[in-house]
């Protein structure tokens, strides 16, 4: 430990920390432009000057280590007049565009401008000036004439993604950022950049000249793209959500976001939203109906289904895509009517909990091995795919990929041909292993329970990415077959055959996802009466009897479980269009249409946290989710993201992916 005076308080830190972060722990905020707590120091900008006693010049705070009895004056005349100087050179050739600059408001080089510039520029030349506007990818823009030059964006781009795409390019007053290889910027991480950006030289395409920060209204909730559940806030205006941005503290998204999460938000007011119920007539068309008529029509049908042929003539399909709340409601319902015959997998995914292996990102990142036998998970869980980069690349991790999966090249990785081979490969000393894997194929499931019980006295951890944001949530509330019911591909079998006479799907798009697309296609139109829960027509919801509009995830509130198995919380960002409710709200207002009584909101709430709390002691395969005879779906390669069903319908996000979704807007999910 070192003891350190900062502007006369006594303060004892490790020996090593830099003196940037050691004045936090007295309350003192030294300015940073280049500095970045989890990019580290770079000593690029110089305004983070600051007095040490025993020094002649002035030193930059973010660079220099403390030691033992060091004395520090953060603030004074000399410290004052440094920054002057340095901010005279940043504004030699800034242009002065606070009223119009996207970042005015929440600019670091306005405030410190205003704290310690002089206010009058001295240069008697014209100002060097730099291209504008200039598109530096599908979802960045860089003002290149405000750029200071801290490098954030590039040291993002090197020291978190580890693609390298980013550079500084020229030299001098010319110097300016720019990709690589002189093609367009492309990452699943890209907005990262413009948030970390000090200055507004990099703004995102989405936002650009929406809204000025004071405008808006945040709202912190959890991202329910994908099943990592990052920490993030919604900053609406009128209504409308204009961006979204991290929680730079955030314990899951570890202070980032992916574009899927960050950008996906243009869908809410997407033209082709659902706002109002439809059932099929006879001839086939799509007819609007009263939200009273069409909850009496679907409780009649129910009610008369049950009476005719019995709860086994009943299914429902969904509960991954739902609140937690929403997910136990909706089984909890149903098996009130005594229909067994329920799953939320309506994919390829069979098991989204890893019974006693269940780890936190936390574990994942700080692994000493990481195994995957599955797809990358940048495709599915970008997020979770940063942590391993960061294992690998910053902790020392050693990456085996297992089998035919595509490599992922931004960090250093063995394949090897199948489990049975890690023994020979991971080295002997690792103590900390976390394996990755889809849930989808039993015989995978088996082999690694198998490796994970050769590898006693060790610290095993197994995360299942889901397809949907709250598989595992799904799964834990009681959205699965028990007691005989039928899974999936059970109930579109016997939907198909006749047996099965009314079906419910609730934020599922089984007609894309499903890996037996003609088995779907026949079961649908097979069915006597099928309802379906969703914000646009799919191509589920265009099959259906009766098209039920429900909220998105902006316009609720409840909570969610993510892949650590965490239940986290889901605000309200977003008024829903008029007629459109919850899936809640739609579920209260059905269980009262069948005279079936639901607990009070604090006992729902308490269900599911008891629930979710359950531990479980079991091995890691359930095999009581798989079909003995069942052979493993086939891979899709229009597999991106699990996503919300929402990135088809969203005509601005179309323009900033990374990679072409192949379905389309009909099935697309």
């Amino acid at each position: 430990m070192a003891t350190v005076t900062i502007d006369g308080v006594k303060v004892e830190v490790p020996a090593g920390t830099l003196l940037v972060e050691a004045a936090k722990q007295v309350q003192k905020d030294i300015p940073v432009y280049c500095y970045h707590t989890k990019l580290g120091p770079a000593g690029l900008c110089r305004i983070c000057l600051v007095e040490i006693e025993g020094m002649p010049k002035l030193q930059i705070a973010c660079n220099t280590a403390v030691t033992d009895g060091m004395v520090v004056n953060t603030v004074g005349d000399k410290a004052s007049e440094g920054r002057r100087a340095v901010l005279e050179i940043l504004l030699l050739n800034h242009p002065l565009d606070c009223p119009i600059c996207d970042k005015g408001g929440e600019c670091d080089l306005q405030d410190f401008s205003m704290a310690y510039g002089q206010g009058a520029s001295r240069l008697a030349d014209p100002k060097a000036l730099k291209p504008k506007a200039v598109d530096l990818g599908p979802t960045i823009v860089l003002d290149e004439e405000r750029c200071i030059l801290c490098l954030r964006c590039v040291r993002f781009d090197d020291v978190i993604t580890r693609e390298r795409s980013l550079r500084t390019e020229d030299r001098g007053v010319r110097a300016i950022i720019a990709t690589a290889t002189g093609q367009p910027y492309r990452s699943k991480f890209s907005g990262n950049v413009t948030e970390i950006c000090p200055v507004g030289a990099l703004t995102s395409k989405t936002y650009r000249f929406k809204a000025r920060p004071w405008d808006l209204h945040r709202t912190k909730t959890t991202c329910l793209q994908c099943s990592v559940g990052c920490e993030m806030n919604v900053d609406t205006r009128h209504n409308i959500p204009l961006r979204t941005m991290t929680d730079p503290d955030g314990k899951i998204s570890d202070g980032w976001l992916c574009d899927r999460g960050r950008y996906n938000v243009g869908f809410y007011d997407d033209e082709r939203r659902l706002t109002t119920p439809t059932v099929r007539d006879p001839g086939g068309e799509q007819l609007q109906i009263a939200w009273d008529d069409a909850i009496s029509l679907w409780a009649t049908s129910i009610r008369k289904t049950i009476d005719t042929h019995g709860p086994g003539a009943v299914g429902v399909i969904g509960g991954g895509r739902l609140l937690n709340e929403e997910a136990w409601l909706l089984q909890h319902i149903y098996r009130g009517l005594g229909v067994k015959n329920i799953d939320w997998r309506a994919g390829r995914q069979r098991q989204a909990t890893p019974g006693q292996y269940g780890g936190t990102l936390s574990d994942l990142e700080n692994a000493q091995v990481i195994v995957s036998t599955r797809r990358p998970l940048s495709r599915t869980a970008p997020i979770a795919d940063l942590r391993i980069r960061k294992a690998v690349q910053h902790k020392g991790a050693r990456l085996f990929t297992v089998g035919e999966i595509p490599a992922d090249a931004a960090v250093p990785e063995t394949h090897i041909a199948s489990l049975d081979r890690l023994v020979d490969v991971m080295p002997a000393s690792a103590q900390r292993i976390a394996f990755i894997w889809g849930g989808v194929r039993k015989s995978t499931g088996d082999d690694l329970e198998r490796v994970l019980n050769t590898l006693t006295g060790k610290t095993l951890h197994v995360f299942i990415p889901g397809e949907q944001q709250n598989s595992r949530g799904a799964e834990m509330l009681g959205c699965i077959p028990q007691d005989g019911g039928l899974d999936t591909r059970g109930m579109l079998e016997a939907a198909r055959d006749g047996k099965l006479k009314s079906l419910a799907i609730f934020g599922a798009n089984p007609l894309a996802h499903y890996p037996d697309r003609a088995l779907v296609e026949a079961a649908l139109a097979k069915v006597e009466f099928l309802v379906v829960g969703e914000l646009f027509p799919t191509a589920t919801a265009s099959a259906a009897t009766l098209v039920l509009p429900v909220c998105g995830p902006f316009e609720k509130t409840g909570t969610t479980t993510n892949i650590d198995g965490e239940r986290l919380m889901v605000e309200a960002a977003l008024m829903a269009p008029d007629g459109v409710y919850s899936d809640l709200e739609i579920l209260v207002g059905f269980a009262e249409a069948l005279g079936v009584e639901i607990p009070e909101p604090n006992a729902i709430e308490s269900a599911v946290a008891t629930a979710l709390a359950a531990r479980a002691s079991s091995g890691l395969v359930n095999a009581s989710l798989y079909r003995a005879d069942e052979l493993a779906p086939s891979l899709r390669e229009d597999e991106v993201f699990s996503g919300l069903g929402t990135a088809a319908f969203d005509a601005p996000f179309a323009t900033v992916l990374t990679a072409p979704l192949v379905a389309t807007a009909q099935g697309a999910s």
